[in-house]
């Protein structure tokens, strides 16, 4: 922690402070993070479909995946790697996926091959990528083939998004095919986008204008039909063309989004008021919408953060739901967050400083791409933490040790990596 207070030019942690909070370590440790940050109640995930699964729904889809069932371990792996309602951990959404592949489901398939493809540590799989991958692709062309429009529209993504299978001008035409053919909202929007690009093998401003002319009553349709993420979506795309926009239905898009579980109809909807309502009431709406946001996605609480922080001088600023919410952001994959919790470090309770801890240790081991010194910072906390406190020093020595070796496992490709390795070595070597 004092190499990280000392880089932010914030007072150490040692002395009263920290001694207090050692008093409490092996309580807190018992109940674990969990407690401090209960799951909200709306929590919900938004799939590829725009159809939101509830909180309820994904609990349960834990239980029938541990059973094999293959769309639950979907669900549940998704919820995991997107920080649906709770923190990020990708080994456990990259064993999801995994069942949920092997149950033939492409999905799952894409997921596990996109989490290999993406990982920083020695977990990083090239060769499981390109077998999951083209796994995925041969189920999504056999579902496309049938008459599936997410397959077309999940086929169409990866020609677009995996380098070794690129082929744009194929990735429009299944486009085309689920946004015309089966009316398939999201595939519009992806097309015009596309084919609108003018630096894009598949430009084609005819076939652009014509997704574009589609994706409004094929969004509104789904929309209608109870797919909340198609609410936000057609929000979110009538918000960024050019030229006057009809804020009116925007905001009811948006708004309906949110209160049927869509993350981003919440951001949406606080967006449009920070734009139009400067006012100490416009910024309480927009902290009502994020804090909605950041109860369905942990990621978007970086949103909710940022809000809080810019509130006017008539409101006063809860600097505890905002330590909460920085630590939720930076357990949702926004590590920008996790440094911002040494911000306040001098004035934080015992049970803060735990919860800061316990954020950083499960950031460095849960995230997809922590940095090594995010994980170098961890381990401090623990070697400092033995100093202060006799009785918990071993243990804190040895988590120390793990997170340093988890460092280690992180490559040398930012500028403060090569000192968290530095650290982590000298650490090692006198342990």
């Amino acid at each position: 922690m004092q190499r990280m207070q000392a880089r932010h030019g914030l007072p150490p942690l040692r002395g009263a402070g920290m001694g207090k909070a050692m008093r409490i370590v092996h309580t807190l440790a018992a109940i674990g993070l969990a407690f401090l940050l209960p799951g909200p109640a709306m929590a919900q995930l938004t799939m590829a479909d725009g159809s939101v699964i509830s909180r309820e729904e994904i609990a349960k889809a834990a239980t029938g995946c541990a059973a094999g069932q293959a769309q639950d371990c979907l669900i549940f792996g998704l919820a995991a790697r997107s920080g649906a309602g709770r923190q990020v951990n990708i080994d456990e959404a990259a064993a999801a996926l995994r069942k949920a592949c092997e149950g033939g489901l492409g999905m799952g398939c894409a997921g596990e091959a996109e989490i290999a493809a993406l990982r920083r540590d020695r977990r990083k799989d090239p060769k499981l990528a390109a077998e999951r991958s083209a796994k995925a692709r041969g189920l999504f062309t056999a579902a496309c083939d049938q008459g599936s429009a997410i397959a077309c529209h999940a086929l169409a993504d990866m020609l677009v998004n995996t380098p070794a299978m690129s082929d744009t001008p194929r990735a429009a035409m299944l486009y085309a095919k689920a946004c015309f053919d089966l009316k398939f909202g999201p595939s519009c929007l992806q097309g015009a986008a596309l084919t609108g690009l003018s630096s894009a093998p598949a430009h084609d401003l005819a076939l652009a204008q014509r997704f574009e002319a589609a994706l409004d009553p094929a969004l509104d349709a789904e929309c209608q039909q109870g797919r909340p993420g198609a609410c936000a979506a057609l929000g979110e795309w009538l918000i960024s063309r050019p030229g006057p926009s009809d804020k009116v239905r925007i905001a009811a898009l948006a708004d309906t989004a949110c209160s049927n579980g869509a993350g981003h109809g919440c951001g949406l909807a606080a967006d449009l008021i920070r734009r139009d309502d400067r006012s100490a009431e416009g910024w309480d709406r927009q902290i009502e919408y994020l804090d909605r946001a950041c109860a369905l996605q942990f990621a978007r609480c970086a949103q909710l953060a940022e809000a809080m922080r810019a509130h006017p001088p008539i409101r006063t600023l809860d600097s505890g739901l905002l330590f909460l919410a920085d630590i939720k952001a930076c357990l949702g994959d926004v590590q920008e967050h996790c440094w911002r919790l040494y911000e306040p470090a001098a004035r934080l309770n015992a049970a803060e400083l735990e919860q800061l801890v316990m954020t950083f240790d499960q950031a460095c081991l849960n995230l997809p791409r922590p940095s090594a010194e995010l994980c170098a910072a961890a381990a401090s906390n623990h070697v400092e933490r033995a100093e202060a406190m006799a009785a918990s020093a071993t243990a804190d020595r040895a988590e120390a040790r793990r997170l340093y070796q988890r460092a280690l496992e992180l490559p040398d490709d930012a500028e403060d990596n090569a000192t968290a390795h530095a650290e982590a070595r000298a650490f090692l070597a006198g342990a």
